[in-house]
């Protein structure tokens, strides 16, 4: 499969991590299955692997507790 970000790359199978904010919340899926382009890195999900980040990302927002996160 050609990138059809870049038009250049060839997308490979790989894992990636997946992140989005939901509402007020930052959710990071780790470790999707995806098809990744060799020249950009833009990542390409089939429907398990949707399907996969959809349910992963609304038990993480349903579950979690407020984080703070600073520099140090």
């Amino acid at each position: 499969m050609d990138c059809v970000i870049c038009r250049t790359g060839k997308c490979l199978p790989g894992k990636t991590h997946f992140s989005t904010f939901v509402k007020d919340a930052f959710v990071v899926v780790k470790n999707v299955d995806a098809m990744i382009c060799d020249n950009c890195g833009e990542a390409y999900y089939d429907t398990p692997a949707a399907d996969y980040i959809q349910k992963q990302v609304e038990l993480a927002y349903n579950n979690t507790a407020d984080v703070e996160v600073m520099k140090v």
